[in-house]
This record gives C-alpha cells, structure tokens and sequence, in this order.
C-alpha cells in the first residue's frame, strides 16, 4: 500500500466519484470500489484520458475478450465520473506523465491484483446494534409483564421503565470513571513524592477537575500525568509537592490525595443510581406480584 507519496516525490493523487476511489502514487494504481481493490502496475493501462461529462476513463492494455477481463471484473477498463474538473484533470495529466514514460505491456489485465476483503461491521456498529437489540428485548419484556400483571402496572412500568438503565449506568459509570482505579490504587499502589502542576476540567463542566501531576517511579521513570480518576475540588489549584500514588503494573495510572470533592460527589451520584434503582424494582416488583 502506498504512503501518500509517489516516490518521484509528488503526492499520491486521488479521485473519487460513483463509488469508486482511484488512487496513482507514480508507479501504482489502486482502484477501489466497495469491499474490492484492484491494483495495477502503469504498464498495465494503455490509455487515460477525460470523459465529457468531467471524469476519468482508464482502460487497460491487451484483449479484454480472452477472458482475462472476466476474471478480474473490470473489463476492458473503468470510468470514474466526477463532479471536480480540477481533481479530474490533475488525476488525468499525473497518469499521462508516468504513461508517456513507460513501457505498456501486451496484456494489462494479466498484472491486475484483485483484493476483496470480507465487511465487517466497524465495532461501533456493533456497539449500536447490540445496545439496539438490548432496548428492544427490554422494551418488549417490561410490556409483557405490564400486560399480565394488576391494573396500571403497565402505565406504571411505562413511566417507570427508565429508571432501571438509567440507575445501572450511573452505578457503572461510579465504578469505572471514579472508584475502580482508586481501589486498584489502594490495594498494589505506590506512594512517591510528586508535584501537582494545576487542574484539568474533565467531564462533567465543573463538577471534576484533576491534578495534572509530575512524579518519578521507584525505578526512575518520569512521568507527567493527568491524575486518574481523582478529582479535586473547584477552585483548587494543585499547584506544590504531592504525594502522588501509582500503578505499578500501569505507571501510567496514578492519583494524589483523595480529596472531599471527590468522595461527596462518588457517594452522591452512587446513591442517586442506587435511589433510581430501588424505584424501578418496585414498581417491577409490584407489576409481577400481580
């Protein structure tokens, strides 16, 4: 695969239109059209030249009629329409400068490489698709118990409904983005004198702000790190020594004192998630009772 630069020193071109990306890096030719790359030496192609309506037709040397052609799938040659006469005709006059300087070969289509490579989902598609299947395997749960159980459970569990992913999620969140690490910390951690360099808002607008800390490891690594789930209270600036605690397994990972900003908004956000919680299970409760 190229890497953006011809290596005559000009940059790779590319021109895309219709679906199909064509990209010349000076010796190579890459066409690319869904889940298939076909590529090709400049010897292959006979010919480039603009179509009338603004694109690109390429067409490769030899017979396309032996079969060849068949067997890679883009026949005599490719057209790429386009909306850009500027990219167009710079695709166009960069294929023509290697093409006036090389030797065509007698059959083209026996130097095209054809790649298809299987499509996979991106894994935030996937992500979205299981939380989409999880929404609806709910939904459809809360309604047959809200179907077969005491009048209004299902208006109940309607309303209602919310509160069980909601409540769930506010606990995951506690434990991940405030708690985990510092129990880590606590349990195999590494306590050494360090310099807190300011705050950072993080997430939240004002409701966290963390330590950016300096420190050095018992084995001589510097580090310089935003501390790890430990926020401070607004306004205060960390500027001074510190002692600063670290991951032995992740030195990356560290936190200075725990602060009471900190443990206030834990222990609030952790009861309001376990509040919502309780609510929601009642009223399920309530709705299978009947």
């Amino acid at each position: 695969m190229s890497d953006g630069r011809a290596r005559t020193g000009a940059p790779e071109v590319v021109l895309a239109g219709g679906g199909t990306t064509a990209r010349f890096d000076g010796q190579r030719l890459r066409i690319v059209r869904g889940t298939t790359t076909w590529t090709m030496p400049v010897r292959a192609v006979r010919a480039a030249e603009s179509t009338p309506g603004g694109g690109v037709r390429i067409e490769l040397s030899g017979d396309p009629g032996d079969g060849r052609a068949a067997r890679h799938g883009l026949g005599a040659g490719v057209s790429i329409p386009s909306r850009n006469a500027h990219a167009a005709r710079a695709f166009t006059e960069q294929l023509q400068r290697a093409l006036s300087t090389t030797a065509t070969a007698a059959d083209g289509h026996a130097l095209v490489l054809v790649h298809t490579r299987q499509r996979v989902p991106s894994p935030r598609v996937r992500r979205l698709a299981a939380i989409g299947v999880a929404v609806l395997a709910y939904a459809a749960v809360l309604g047959a118990v809200g179907w077969r159980g005491p009048e209004g459970a299902g208006i109940a569990l309607a309303v209602t409904g919310w509160m069980g992913p909601a409540g769930a999620g506010l606990l995951f969140f506690c434990w991940v983005r405030l708690i985990r690490d510092l129990v880590a910390l606590r349990r195999r951690g590494i306590t050494v004198s360090g310099r807190g360099e300011g705050t950072v808002r993080g997430f939240g607008g004002n409701v966290f702000y963390f330590r950016r800390l300096g420190y050095r490891t018992v084995d001589g690594e510097e580090f310089t790190r935003v501390e790890s789930r430990g926020s401070v209270g607004v306004g205060t600036l960390g500027v001074g020594p510190v002692d600063v605690t670290y991951d032995p397994l992740d030195p990356r990972t560290a936190t200075g004192p725990l602060s009471f900003h900190h443990v206030a908004v834990t222990l609030f956000l952790v009861l309001t998630g376990l509040v919502v919680l309780l609510v929601w299970a009642g009223v399920l409760l309530y709705a299978l009772a009947g």
